[in-house]
């Protein structure tokens, strides 16, 4: 079965077509220290292989977070096979609301070992 790519991006990588889009979760992670002024949702980063081997989810860090989230669901990662969640160095322009398509070649590219940190 195919992947929907109907109000998604596409991206190629090394000659294979990857999907992405954004979307925003209920909530933001709440602080364990301090008082939360506003709840703003936290914006994830989906990127789907075309044949749903690779599925991952970046959130997109806040500004002051020292590393992101990945959380991997296809079993093509081979960067760390296994791994379920993983810490994710932060990248230069990583803090935009809306990821251009140079940053997830540059994502997948990490989460496959073609790019060191």
């Amino acid at each position: 079965m195919a992947v929907s790519t109907k109000g998604k991006r596409k991206v190629n990588v090394r000659g294979r077509q990857y999907i992405w889009y954004v979307s925003e979760s209920g909530r933001a992670s709440v602080p364990e220290q301090g008082f939360v002024a506003e709840d703003e949702p936290a914006r994830v980063l989906h990127i789907i292989a075309s044949n749903k081997q690779f599925i991952v989810h970046y959130r997109l860090p806040q500004p002051g977070d020292k590393t992101a989230q990945l959380t991997i669901e296809g079993p093509d990662f081979p960067r760390l096979p296994g791994a379920r969640q993983v810490e994710v160095p932060r990248w230069r322009h990583d803090s935009n609301p809306y990821p251009t398509a140079d940053f997830v070649r540059r994502l997948i590219g990490w989460c496959l070992g073609l790019e060191q940190t």
